[in-house]
């Protein structure tokens, strides 16, 4: 699997790798890097004034994951994690995250989520509301 990462990142955070993240093999566990992915995702959001219940007025929910695994983590290594909004359609849009692992410099993952604007009243999809269009939150 490949996925085309952005060339510019126009958010980052950080994370501390916990005892609680670390699975048997003693480094970060795969179920791990979706959760921190969605730590940066809601910081990302929450940068542009959104969160994932007010995105503009509407909601989002996450539609699939794609996860390219590269490195590993361990206990109190240092993890960037650098974000990217790229729109899609018209009530769809993908955020493409990069895991670097600071303590080693290495790249640790590349990630991409599908995420489409959604009603939850009535179950489907809706537009992407447009102040969020007119906001900078998606790469060009």
């Amino acid at each position: 699997m490949k996925i085309d990462m952005p060339d510019e990142w126009h958010f980052s955070t950080q994370i501390v790798v916990r005892v609680t993240d670390l699975n048997y093999g003693n480094h970060l566990g795969n179920e791990q890097f979706l959760a921190y992915a969605q730590i940066a995702r809601v910081a990302f959001l929450e940068k542009h004034g959104f969160t994932e219940l007010d995105f503009g007025g509407v909601s989002l929910i996450q539609a699939d994951a794609a996860v390219i695994y590269k490195g590993e983590g361990h206990l109190n290594d240092i993890v960037t994690i650098e974000v990217a909004a790229v729109q899609e359609g018209n009530s769809s849009f993908n955020v493409f995250y990069r895991f670097t692992n600071e303590t080693t410099t290495r790249i640790m993952s590349e990630i991409r989520t599908a995420i489409v604007c959604f009603d939850y009243e009535k179950g489907k999809p809706i537009g992407i509301p447009q102040s969020v269009k007119n906001s900078t939150l998606f790469s060009s």
